[in-house]
């Protein structure tokens, strides 16, 4: 239990942090000190740092899908998401498996939240930064989001309970 109340503390300091600090080096420097704990002391499930790197190339991907479409527009011009949501996904991937480890019980549940969620966590993260714009007319950005979402919370949470980072098959 202890390790999940650690994990959701560090998550509920990493998203603020990397959304409202404009130095990317003190992002990093928390990003890598968060992510020393986690596998030091939070993580006990085999193949931590391969779930991880997994989630986060997968996070790229997407962002950087969204981002090169033009829904989601970064204020330097540039095709790619910006350093801060990039960390924001390492600091994700570590909270995916404990402190949003309940997700794991409902594919229904994670599609529901991630649909809900995830967009929000865009639309405030964009709101709060003001380097990242929602293209307009607004609602097609949000709706994608939504779809994606939906769709990337339970596979993730499907992911993270097979063999390769557990070591043991779930059905």
């Amino acid at each position: 239990m202890w390790r999940i109340v650690v994990n959701a503390v560090l998550f509920d300091i990493a998203w603020p942090l990397c959304v409202l600090v404009d130095s990317v080096w003190i992002i990093i420097a928390f990003t890598a000190a968060n992510l020393f704990v986690h596998l030091r002391i939070v993580a006990d499930k085999a193949n931590e740092w391969l779930w991880i790197a997994v989630v986060w190339l997968l996070g790229f991907s997407i962002d950087t899908a969204v981002f090169s479409s033009g829904l989601l527009v970064n204020d330097d011009g540039s095709p790619f998401p910006p350093a801060w949501l990039l960390l924001l996904w390492v600091n994700f991937a570590m909270a995916l498996r404990y402190s949003m480890f309940f997700l794991q019980k409902s594919a229904i549940l994670a599609a529901l939240l991630g649909g809900i969620f995830g967009p929000f966590s865009y639309w405030t993260g964009a709101w709060l930064n003001g380097t990242v714009e929602f293209s307009q007319p607004v609602i097609v950005p949000v709706i994608v989001l939504v779809c994606i979402w939906a769709l990337f919370l339970p596979f993730t949470t499907w992911l993270s309970r097979r063999r390769i980072f557990t070591g043991v098959e779930y059905a």
